[in-house]
């Protein structure tokens, strides 16, 4: 079947008019060419590519933006020079799972590497790329600082997006990985028609230009790259034979080629079959025009700096193939079953759906065909214009050409609505009713009333149940709710809502003892989220130490801070960043005093191994404790120790290695846990020693004088000569009576008598003695 080439193509070439022109005068900024060639550091770009579900809507021109942006980009991977140093890669977001997915904030995947330009591949994945999912830009962002070597050079990278990041991810924080790596790269921002939400969201993080139309976009693109394309944009020489059945055609038909960017088509000359012109590089679409065969049109030409730019189209009559949908009509952004029959043979072939006045070089989502039929799903747009599927074959020269064509559709939108509380309280959480075609990426969202097509704010997916819970803004006004679609800006249904500010209070004392637990009385509407923290006064915003949540009942529990000063108490919440504060008390924090003052006492001098009694003071707060640690460990350090809880004094067991040590009062009511008092002791290294025969024979028993300071868990045994440290076989407690009795081994040979502790792992060996075993 064959097409008019007239008013379509015109069309669509004049929506990106200028676009062509703003690209090829961008060689004469760059200086990729020769000098690199000459030992310049390389240069390295990544594209960052969007293909979540809304690069389907629309333009202001009429064009699509994800047509707008595959027919930018494929032109410019077209003219890439073919020049040592230049790295071009593409990561893709947004891709491989629907927004509405578990995984959705973490599809995003370097689908090509940063190594050289392997332009085939860059044109093929960019043709292939299906709008399907969420926006997350920040997690595309950091992920690409693993991406780039850390060769000296320029690195740039063009992040292609048309809309705003959908995963809340920290965008000014998502070029950190970079930093952490000495990095520098440059950030250039290339929006597709974004509102101001959107183009506030990107401030502060790389240069950003906002295009709304496709011929905007193609400039804009130019000046992102402006440092990296070829120096000097020249024609190159193509040629094209044509064949029917296999067997050339030298006369007959005439070939024309038209930019995929801008006007004007330029006519071959047929010199025996072979059809030549100059060209500009870039990406094509040609036209063969027969009278028998009427005019084909083969697109997704790509005309290279480097050649070698020959192409071969077969202009032989094939059979159409059949295809179909269901349902039909479909519903505006569904996904649809489409089925085909009589396909040509291929593994690379495919269907595709367009809109039915556009060219065939413009589709929008595809999927690989394989085999005579078979069945694929593809996405529709939130679009009730008329729309039709067709059948590409492709060629071995990356050509394509349309075999087959659908009966045109129109999909229908279905009747929806949104219904919830006519007011609430700012920031609690709500129950929202919904009616509507629930494609896979309908959602309900709140927004301000009259907040730009497309705004969100909490959201949750239809998929996801009916009713839904959502969590409105702590922010009194008049907002609304929404019913609306990843697939398009368009808002079905909408119902408004009245938000207001809930009552805040909080009861304490006005002054507390450092460390201890205070009893916090709160008042407020209880929202998720909502806590209770005690901070420093005048503390930053979202600051917070110890927290209890409101949830967990009133009043609530507090651990203070041991350092005393000026507090204050504040109810805020986890809902909006950084955490508000919604009502504040202040509290005076003081050190224990009398009684409760921290002191230690316990001996200045002790033996390795032994365990002391330590008495303390203190207010014996929860969590409070003593141990023993090196002098000058980090605070919060700790080894063995008590609670203060269990009884006053506390026993202590001390380390084996003589040194100098301290006692430490501390808490566990804060990271670090903070030592508030602490007290020196010394170490020193007890005396242990063994009397016993020097040989026994195997299996008797034998008799064994110790001395050492009987520590709990100290015990003698006998071992092979040369066992591990901590092994063991038969053994007596030194607890148990001096001498001991101890069963040797039945086996002859070399053996040890250890004198050993279970206090620390693996069981040291204090003093040992050699045995001998005989028969």
């Amino acid at each position: 079947m064959g097409i008019r080439v007239g008013d379509h193509m015109s069309r669509h070439r004049r929506l990106l008019a200028g676009g062509r022109a703003a690209l090829l005068t961008v060689g004469a900024l760059l200086t990729v060419g020769a000098a690199q060639g000459q030992g310049t550091a390389p240069t390295t770009v990544e594209l960052i590519l969007d293909a979540s579900g809304s690069m389907f809507s629309r333009l202001p021109d009429g064009s699509t933006r994800i047509v707008a942006a595959k027919t930018v980009l494929s032109d410019f991977i077209s003219r890439l020079p073919d020049t040592p140093g230049l790295n071009v890669g593409l990561r893709i977001y947004g891709a491989n799972v629907a927004a509405n997915g578990p995984d959705a904030c973490k599809d995003s995947r370097l689908v090509l590497p940063l190594k050289g330009v392997d332009r085939p591949a860059l044109l093929d994945t960019v043709a292939r790329t299906r709008p399907h999912g969420a926006t997350p830009i920040a997690y595309s962002l950091g992920l690409a600082a693993a991406d780039f070597p850390q060769d000296a050079g320029r690195n740039l990278i063009v992040l292609v997006t048309d809309g705003q990041e959908s995963c809340r991810g920290d965008l000014k924080g998502a070029l950190a990985g970079f930093k952490a790596r000495g990095i520098e790269v440059d950030l250039r921002i290339v929006g597709i028609d974004l509102d101001a939400s959107a183009v506030r969201s990107f401030a502060g993080i790389g240069t950003l230009e906002n295009a709304r139309s496709g011929a905007e976009l193609a400039s804009a693109l130019g000046r992102a790259v402006g440092a990296v394309a070829q120096p000097g944009v020249q024609s190159v020489p193509v040629t094209v034979t044509l064949t029917s059945g296999g067997k050339l055609v030298a006369s007959g038909p005439s070939v024309s080629f038209g930019p995929a960017l801008g006007d004007g088509t330029t006519t071959l000359g047929n010199s025996n079959g072979t059809y030549s012109a100059s060209l500009l590089p870039g990406g094509y679409t040609a036209q063969v025009t027969s009278g028998a065969g009427g005019t084909q049109s083969f697109g997704g030409l790509s005309v290279t700096p480097g050649g070698p730019n020959r192409f071969a189209f077969e202009i032989g009559t094939v059979a159409p193939v059949a295809l179909d949908l269901t349902p039909r009509p479909p519903v505006a952004g569904s996904t649809v079953k489409v089925t085909y029959s009589g396909a040509p043979a291929g593994e690379n072939n495919w269907v595709a759906v367009a809109l039915k006045a556009a060219p065939d070089s413009e589709y929008l989502d595809t999927q690989t065909a394989k085999g005579a039929s078979g069945a694929v799903d593809l996405n529709l747009p939130d679009d009730t214009s008329e729309y039709e599927l067709r059948y590409y074959l492709s060629n071995p020269d990356g050509s394509r050409r349309v075999v087959g064509r659908s009966m045109p559709f129109t999909p229908q939108h279905v009747a929806a609505s949104v219904s919830g509380p006519a007011s609430a309280v700012a920031g609690s959480q709500i129950t929202v009713k919904w009616t509507g075609p629930s494609n896979p990426s309908d959602y309900v969202t709140v927004v301000k009333t009259g907040a730009p097509e497309g705004s969100y704010l909490d959201y949750k997916y239809t998929r996801d149940g009916n009713p839904l819970t959502l969590t409105v803004p702590l922010e009194a006004g008049d907002f609304e709710l929404r019913y609306s679609s990843d697939a398009g800006a368009r808002t079905l249904a909408s119902a408004p809502i009245t938000l207001k500010l809930g009552s805040y209070s909080l009861t304490a004392p006005a002054t507390a003892t450092s460390g201890s637990t205070l009893s916090v009385n709160w008042s407020g509407p209880n929202n998720g989220g909502e806590y209770v923290t005690v901070v420093r006064k005048d503390a930053p915003v979202g600051t917070y130490t110890t927290y209890f949540y409101t949830r967990d009942g009133n009043p609530g529990k507090l651990k203070l801070p041991t350092e005393p000063g000026e507090y204050e108490l504040r109810y805020s919440t986890e809902r909006s960043s950084p955490n508000p504060t919604l009502y504040s008390l202040p509290l005076t924090i003081a050190a224990p005093s009398g009684a409760a003052a921290y002191s230690l006492q316990a001996p200045a001098s002790v033996t390795g191994g032994a365990q002391v009694q330590v008495k303390w003071g203190g207010p014996n707060n929860p969590g409070d404790y003593v141990t023993v640690v090196k002098a000058g460990d980090p605070v919060g350090t700790y080894t063995q120790y008590f609670y203060t809880r269990d009884g006053n004094p506390g026993t202590l067991k001390m380390p084996f290695a003589p040194g100098d040590y301290e006692l430490r009062y501390s808490t566990e009511g804060q990271q670090p846990n903070p030592a508030l008092y602490s007290l020196p002791i010394r170490v020193v290294a007890a005396s242990y020693s063994m009397t016993a025969p020097r040989t026994a024979r195997a299996g008797s028993s034998i008799q064994i004088n110790w001395s050492g300071p009987n520590n709990p868990g100290e015990y003698v045994t006998v071992v092979k000569k040369g066992a591990d440290v901590g092994s063991y076989t038969s053994y007596f407690y030194t607890r148990n009576g001096n001498p001991g009795t101890l069963p040797l081994p039945a086996e002859p040979g070399e053996y040890e008598l250890r004198y050993s502790t279970e206090a620390v792992s693996p069981n040291p060996t204090l003093f040992t003695l050699p045995l001998t075993i005989s028969k």
